[in-house]
């Protein structure tokens, strides 16, 4: 038995770049990495379970002919499909978990975790953020490390919250707007938690989902805040000062 602690990821500006190598295709973009963390249970046997309930998502169908079958138990306070990078999460637990159970070396299973998330459409560049980032991620170059490069900015906060409102496809969202590079730089610039929901913001406007609160983004399904909701139906988050590890 293997036990994976693995944080959210929330990606407010993103641009994608595809190549016809796995390993080079991702996206630049910015992302926060948060608490409450995952937590998978990985043993042998057969099919992934969120909350005790069976998923059945094309991220694993890859892995499961790349790597072999394992079984993943996976308690998350997020939903899938809704923008948290769930589907990453459970890609990086079935990656990490198979690696310790069956040997192999951890980087590896890791690019297929990453490799999963692209062949799937199901993201590109939440497997990177959550294993290497922490903190508030910036992907510089595209891709799994070394081809991909992070750089993380050491920003705090427990005063984030969220808020799921449907579940929706990452297809869906996936765009190559040139302002998303304007808006990288501007964050940069000016590297702080403030101005990259400022930034995140005018991003996702730009692809048509408003959030109707201050200080607050719409990011596929959902809607990330900075500061106390004036309501108890979001969640609280902290930033997470590390990445996914195995226990």
């Amino acid at each position: 038995m293997v036990n994976i602690v693995i944080p959210i990821s929330v990606s407010g500006i993103w641009y994608p770049i595809i190549s016809q190598d796995l390993e080079r295709t991702g996206s630049i973009g910015l992302a926060v990495i948060l608490e409450p963390f995952s937590y998978a249970t990985v043993t042998e046997g057969e099919g992934v379970f969120i909350n005790g309930k069976s998923v059945k998502i094309p991220n694993i169908e890859y892995l499961e002919l790349k790597l072999g079958k394992v079984k993943v138990q996976m308690e998350t306070s997020v939903p899938l499909g809704y923008g948290y990078g769930i589907s990453a999460s459970i890609s990086l637990a079935y990656a990490l978990g198979f690696s310790e159970l069956k040997g192999i070396d951890r980087k590896k299973a890791v690019l297929l975790a990453h490799e999963s998330e692209i062949v799937s459409g199901n993201g590109l560049g939440d497997v990177v953020a959550q294993y290497f980032g922490r903190n508030v991620v910036y992907r510089e170059k595209p891709g799994f490390p070394p081809h991909g490069k992070i750089r993380i900015f050491e920003l705090e906060s427990d005063n984030i919250y969220s808020r799921p409102i449907e579940a929706m496809s990452t297809r869906n969202i996936v765009r190559t707007l040139y302002l998303s590079l304007n808006l990288i730089n501007e964050f940069v610039r000016e590297p702080t938690i403030h101005k990259f929901f400022e930034v995140s913001r005018k991003f996702n406007e730009s692809l048509g989902f408003i959030s109707p609160y201050p200080n607050s983004f719409r990011k596929k399904g959902l809607i990330l805040k900075l500061g106390e909701p004036d309501s108890n139906l979001w969640i609280r988050h902290r930033i997470a000062q590390q990445g996914a590890y195995v226990e």
